[in-house]
Parts: structure tokens; sequence; C-alpha cells
């Protein structure tokens, strides 16, 4: 790796690429891949910015712009709508290799590089959504902020910085939270220069200017906040840890048990810092992103979520590799001891399991609700109570089945049982350009009297409403299937009473 660092980034990105193809084959789309897919699919960028404006989506075009490119340049489904996030998140690893490597050396430049894929960001990054992107442009911000400040290609280097920094802001509202990181750092390097960088701060003003042009689309999704699909909860904030996190930790258990049977064990020493305090600063305050951003929503009405902290990862990163160099002294057994733990131990496991993937998993749509036998009952429509499980069903089913699926709409009754109708209310607009089947709950059950209901366990606002009304739900399979992400699987005959009944 020290010598010929170039042909290891090739087969990095090799078998990360095809390791990603392979996982994605069959990885079934799940709701906010849908809608992704769904304005991906429409005529002009300017249908895309319309429907977010009504409120579809809450996040910035950006995303959908760049799926949109795909879908009607190279081709659609789960592997190319998933694959501008997966370049995202490789952009990001590379940034992370050079931006480690110019203060340590080339092994650690590597740490920087592989950690971030055990981690579960490298499971949500890569769907087709917005994520990937995102940190693929804050990995290109932070970089460029640092080879500007080393004098290296500085005009390209704050026009990086500058695109970065609203691409990200284009990707995710939350990600001014990386603007503000940044401009943290550079006021460290401000003092300790004792001399502003006006160009660095014009580039960050260029940066977020993106969110002016967003401010019609910015008060569309304040106003959704007060129907949001969960409040902001304290168990969030550890998820944003223990779950992103989560793997890192076993490969730092591993690689110290490792290490106390090390012979050099007695020769490892600390190495003085190699990061400067401004670029520590920023490591800093991104690891502690999910923490700030989580006590905010005490103070101002936003939306905070495990998914959208995602910035984290780097901040992580950067503070175990600056660990790792620096309590590794100059033994050389230290550094191959973690390069070969996160080769040997994880990347080639990872790659295998990816890669098998594409052998062991079923085909995308194949563990959902229309695999309920909807045969052996008469015709009647089925009524599907999970926006998520409504979406896979309706998406992957035959034309028979389809046609006999529907999704019903009550915005006070989500609210009241479910505590929000956010994605009722993308299904609704969605409805408005795709036929969904997509239904006025009071319209539905006044034309159907009976019918069925497939649902999993869970909340459900649908099934609470029925009960409300009087309706009478019969169980008539109970379908347990195997498997970590298995979910079980219930269909209901639902009579509907007649409203002399109700009375």
């Amino acid at each position: 790796m020290e010598a010929s660092p170039g042909r290891w980034l090739l087969i990095f990105s090799a078998v990360y690429f095809l390791s990603e193809i392979c996982a994605n084959a069959h990885r079934s789309f799940w709701f906010d891949e849908f809608f992704a897919s769904y304005l991906a699919d429409l005529p002009s960028f300017g249908s895309i910015w319309s429907l977010i404006g009504q409120g579809i989506e809450l996040n910035p075009p950006l995303p959908f712009w760049i799926i949109w490119i795909v879908h009607h340049t190279v081709g659609r489904g789960e592997i190319m709508s998933r694959m501008p996030a997966v370049i995202g998140f490789w952009v990001m690893c590379l940034c992370l290799y050079h931006f480690v490597r110019r203060r340590t050396d080339t092994l650690h430049g590597f740490i920087g590089l592989l950690l971030p894929l055990f981690t579960y960001t490298a499971w949500n990054a890569n769907e087709a959504r917005g994520y990937g992107m995102l940190l693929g442009f804050s990995g290109l911000a932070l970089l460029c902020w640092q080879t500007y400040a080393d004098h290296v290609r500085r005009p390209i280097a704050l026009v990086g910085l500058a695109v970065g920094i609203a691409g990200a802001v284009s990707c995710h509202y939350h990600a001014v939270y990386l603007a503000g990181a940044l401009a943290l750092g550079e006021a460290i390097r401000t003092a300790d220069r004792k001399r502003v960088d006006v160009p660095v701060w014009v580039a960050f003003v260029l940066g977020v200017s993106p969110l002016a042009f967003y401010l019609p689309l910015i008060r569309t999704a304040q106003k959704a906040l007060h129907t949001f699909w969960t409040p902001p909860l304290a168990d969030f904030l550890y998820s944003s840890y223990a779950d992103l996190l989560g793997p890192i930790t076993i490969v730092l258990f591993l690689f110290l048990a490792l290490l106390a049977r090390s012979p050099d064990l007695d020769r490892v020493e600390w190495r003085p810092a190699a990061f400067p305090r401004h670029e520590l600063a920023v490591a800093l305050a991104l690891f502690a992103m999910p923490l700030v951003l989580y006590l905010s929503t005490y103070v101002a009405t936003m939306g905070f979520y495990t998914r959208y902290v995602q910035e984290v990862v780097i901040g992580a990163v950067i503070i175990a590799a600056v660990f790792v160099y620096r309590i590794g002294g100059s033994s050389r057994s230290f550094r191959e001891l973690w390069v070969s733990l996160l080769v040997c131990f994880c990347f080639v496991p990872w790659a295998i399991w990816q890669v098998s993937k594409i052998v062991l998993m079923p085909p995308a749509g194949h563990r959902i609700l229309y695999s309920l036998d909807l045969a052996k009952e008469p015709g009647w429509p089925v009524v599907v109570d999970s926006d998520n499980d409504f979406l896979a069903s309706y998406h992957y089913a035959s034309p028979e089945v389809r046609a006999r699926l529907f999704m019903l709409a009550d915005a006070p009754s989500a609210v009241r049982y479910n505590g929000g109708d956010t994605a009722m209310r993308s299904l609704e607009l969605a409805q408005t350009f795709r036929d969904l089947h997509v239904v006025d709950y009071h319209k539905f059950i006044s034309e159907h009297r009976v019918f069925l209901l497939a649902r999993t366990k869970g909340a459900s606002w649908i099934t609470q409403k029925l009960l409300a009304d009087g309706a009478d739900l019969r169980l008539l399979e109970l379908r347990k299937e195997l498997g970590f992400f298995a979910e079980d699987r219930l269909l209901y005959r639902v009579t509907v009473a007649q409203p002399s009944e109700t009375k």
C-alpha cells in the first residue's frame, strides 16, 4: 500500500462497486425510495420542483434531479436509481483517505478509506435518496478546505469548497450544520493565523446561498413538521451513535484483543499530534452533530432522525484515525496490524457478503404482502394497512394483484392514531400523477362493505379507525416467516357495519 497506493485504491473501487451492484440487484425499494423513483420519472425538473413545493417531499430537489438524469439517460431500477448514492459514498471514502493521508501517512489514509464501510451508514447512504450524495459533497468540501489551507491548487480548492457545501445543503437541509462546523474550524484557523482568509468565507457564503433559492420549499417543510411522521426522541440520539457507528466498536475491540497479544506492545508510544487544531475542531463538531441537533429540537421546530445526521461518520472516522496514528507511535507492526485487520477481517468479509446477496437474497419484492394467499379469497379489494408495504406490494405485484390493492387516506385519523400524516400527504400527491389506488377512507367504506385487510405488526391507524367505526375484523391467515428482517403477515376479512348498525 505504501509503495503503490494508486493500485490499491483502484482495487478498492472495483471491489466496492461490484459489491454494491450485487447487493442492490435483489434489494427491494422502500417507501422513500419509491418516491425518489416516481419523481425521477416525471417529464421535467420543473415538475419535481412543483411537487416538492406542495409537500410530496421535505428535502431539497438536487437528489431527485440527479436521479432524474440517470433515469432519462442510463436507465432505472434498483441498481441504477441507487447509483448516485453509491458514487457519493465512494467519493466520501476517497476524500477521507486523502484528508487523513495528508496529515499522517498512506496506511492511515487507508484506515480512513475503509472504516466508513463498517458503519450502518454504508447501508443507509446507498439508498436511492440524497444521503449518499450528501456524504460525497461533505467529504469534498472538507478535503478542499484542507487543501486550500495547505496552499495546494487554491482556486480549484475554493471552487470545490463552495460546490461541496452547496451540494450538501441541496441534498438535505440539515447539511447547513456542515457549513457551521467548517466555519468553526475556519474561525480557529483565523485566530491561530491572526488574519482573516476572505476567499474562504466567500466560499462559505456561496455554498449556503442555495438555501435562499429553496425558501419556498423550506416554508412548506416547516408547515409539514407540525404533523411530522415522528417526533424527535432521545432514542434516536442513542441510535445515531449506536446504530450508525456500532460496527466500528467491533473493529476496535478486535484490534485491542490482537494488540494485547502483540510482542511489540511495550514499544508502542504516543506520537505527536499531526492534525492542526482547526481540523480537529471540525471533526469533533461533526461527531457531536446528533447531540447538537437533538438539543436544537427543544428550541426550534425541526425534524430529527438517525439518518438525518449521517455526517457524524465523517467526524468519527477522522477521530479514529487520529487516535490510531497517535497511539501507534512509530511502530510499523502496529500500523500493519490495523490495516491487516481492516482488510483481512473486515473489508474482505464485507465484500464477500455483499456479492453473495445476489445469490442468497430472493428477487426484489419477494417479501411483501401480496405473498399472502389472496387467490383463495373472493375477488374482494385488498386494503394494505401500511404505507411502505402498500407501495412495495403495488410496485412489485402482478397486474392482477395490483388491481385489487388500495391504500386509504384520512389525515385526521392518521394524526389521531399514528401521530402524523407525512406519508399520507405524499401518497395523495403522488396519486395526482400516478395511479396508486389511494382512495379516501370514507368513500371507500361506503362503496365496499366487505374487503380484505393485509397488514404487518406495528402502528396501524386504519385498523384502529375501522374498529372505532364498528367494523368486524376476522383473521383469515397468519403467515410467520423465518429471517432477521421478516415480519408476521396477517390477512383479515373486514365487514363494515351499516350506518344504522352503528347508531
